[in-house]
């Protein structure tokens, strides 16, 4: 009971160091402010019916863009859920940043745990990793909430391969949840972590095989487990990872993302960035002279040494009894330069010298800044300090937890605070569809549909315009995704009607119930020329192809979820409907 205690009284002073700065009242400044917007659009549509929410109404200048359909839904899904409670936006903003320290803390310890076979090791992996400087950077200065999530994600997804070796269920469902929860908050840390989650699985497979006395049976059966949780987490996020991959061509993302201060080239680090300990509020430039930091982290330095040493002293003691490089094979070795390469890997493509590698991979430039390796590096660096667990016991293990422990909080608590704070946050916060459509939309218009022309664009004053004039009109249904016009009395003649809103695949225009063609004028607006004695215009955004495939087979993915948990708890059901 006391090392229960003991054990949650140290988790919670880490979740505690992490998320000290979100108590102060007001909200503090980070770089991307508009999270609470993104909470009040997808509250809006969610009211509106819509789901799954992809359309936002009031981004766009007025006109809209499919926002959720590119931009990761899932932590704007669960801050919706505490708005439409009552909650205050600022208040549903912070429970999300507090949310993912709880899970970061948690995961990392579970994985720790589980790779080092100690609880201690669990703690400081768990300490490393929740008060890595990178998170700190992520949280409170940049303010990149989905970036936070998706580390959150990482190590629950290990610890799910990892712990699938002795217990299949327990680890079917912890990495099948947190690969859903990675390509739901940020689909580029999926881009940046799949090659390193590749070789940690394949270090699991070889595991598995020699702890089973080589049974390729049980082997086999490990791995299908792994391939069915990809191919699961892959089926459930599909109604936005397929959308967002083979739609992007209809909006305007490739010009405001890939290009001037955000093309890569400008954002690559330099080694002595990694240990220079100067923080900073300000964004990434190009050149070792950022205004921000990318420090690794004191304690995290520290611990590199230490397990050189360690390591190295212990390989050559077992070198000479065994004489066979065999041994690398052996687990303790295993996963230490398992972890080191992912630190490495990680490292290396932060840094000018694989930019080779940025160009002969082209997918590569949408992760924009080279430095969002860290996230990868921060957890192979928190993995590091439960490597001496595999080689120091008694005493001396003691002793490691008390010192490392404290240096991990002591050297980097004190990064998790804001730049400054904001009393009034009424000029950022705030859920006014007019205020979202004249200053929101020019903070966010990556995903604007093509054709909308942005020079001297300004929200619209009109909802349909008839042969380019306004006219009378009266609107039966106004939500973000549908409207229905009256014209009263019918259209006299044949009236070319322009709607204020993106023209974007899926749109439709039908006059008396029956669908017409529509297509965009010279603002890419959606146009239609609608028939005489016409009463009623609709206007409906409705799936596409791939949309209405990607639905349907999270659907049925998530119908596989309840199976998979029926048969997984057959036993129990039955001994229940016995009894």
């Amino acid at each position: 009971m006391k090392r229960t205690l003991l054990l949650c009284l140290t988790l919670g002073l880490i979740i505690l160091g992490a998320s000290w700065s979100l108590f102060p009242q007001g909200m503090f400044k980070i770089h991307d402010f508009i999270h609470g917007v993104r909470i009040a659009e997808m509250t809006r549509a969610l009211g509106e019916g819509q789901f799954p929410v992809r359309w936002s109404e009031h981004f766009g200048y007025g006109y809209g863009m499919p926002l959720f359909e590119f931009y990761a839904p899932l932590p704007y899904y669960v801050g919706s859920l505490f708005y439409q409670l009552g909650l205050p936006l600022v208040t549903s903003v912070k429970l999300l940043f507090w949310l993912c320290s709880i899970g970061t803390a948690f995961g990392a310890y579970y994985l720790g745990k589980q790779l080092f076979s100690h609880k201690s090791a669990g703690v400081l992996v768990s300490a490393a990793y929740t008060l890595a400087p990178y998170r700190a950077l992520n949280l409170f200065v940049r303010g990149a909430l989905s970036e936070a999530w998706g580390m959150m994600a990482l190590p629950w997804i290990l610890y799910g391969i990892s712990v699938a070796r002795t217990d299949k269920w327990h680890g079917f469902w912890a990495t099948t949840a947190g690969l859903v929860i990675l390509l739901l908050s940020h689909n580029l840390t999926a881009i940046i972590a799949a090659p390193f989650i590749a070789v940690f699985a394949l270090v699991m497979l070889w595991l598995k095989y020699t702890e089973s006395d080589h049974d390729v049976r049980s082997t086999l059966e490990y791995l299908g487990s792994l391939v069915g949780s990809a191919g699961l987490s892959l089926g459930l996020t599909a109604f936005y990872m397929f959308p967002a991959l083979l739609e992007k061509q209809y909006t305007q993302i490739e010009n405001t993302i890939l290009s001037g201060y955000f093309d890569f080239s400008l954002h690559f680090l330099y080694i002595r960035q990694f240990f220079s300990g100067e923080w900073g509020y300000g964004g990434s430039e190009w050149g070792p002279g950022d205004p921000i930091s990318f420090y690794l982290g004191t304690a995290q330095v520290l611990v590199f040494v230490i397990v050189a040493v360690i390591t190295g002293r212990q390989f050559i003691k077992d070198l000479k009894n065994k004489k066979n490089l065999s041994l690398v094979l052996e687990k303790k070795y295993l996963i230490s330069l398992a972890v080191v390469f992912m630190l490495g890997g990680s490292l290396y493509m932060s840094l000018q010298r694989s930019i080779g590698i940025w160009r002969a991979l082209s997918f590569l430039s949408f992760i924009q800044f080279p430095w969002r390796y860290l996230s990868v590096a921060s957890l192979a660096a928190a993995l590091l300090f439960g490597v001496p667990y595999f080689f120091i016991k008694g005493r001396a293990a003691r002793t490691y937890i008390v010192v490392m422990y404290i240096l991990i909080v002591v050297s980097s608590v004190f990064y998790f605070r804001p730049e400054e704070y904001y009393q009034d946050i009424s000029g950022l916060y705030y859920d006014d569809p007019d205020r979202v459509e004249s200053h929101m939309s020019e903070i966010l218009p990556d995903y604007i549909p093509t054709g909308v022309q942005l020079e001297d664009i300004h929200p619209p004053t009109y909802e349909v315009l008839c042969d380019g004039e306004v006219c009378e009109h009266e609107l039966l249904v106004n939500r973000g995704h549908e409207k229905l016009f009256k014209f009263v009395p019918p259209l006299s003649g044949e009236t070319t009607l322009t709607f204020a809103i993106s023209d974007f695949p899926g749109w439709v225009v039908t006059a008396d119930t029956n669908e017409i063609p529509h297509f965009q004028n010279e603002n890419g607006l959606i146009t239609a020329n609608i028939p005489a004695q016409t009463e009623f215009v609709g206007v409906q955004l409705r799936g596409t192809q791939t949309r209405d495939w990607s639905d349907v087979t999270s659907f049925f993915s998530f119908v596989m979820v309840l199976c998979l948990f029926a048969v997984q708890n057959k036993k129990r059901f039955f001994r229940r409907a016995t009894v």
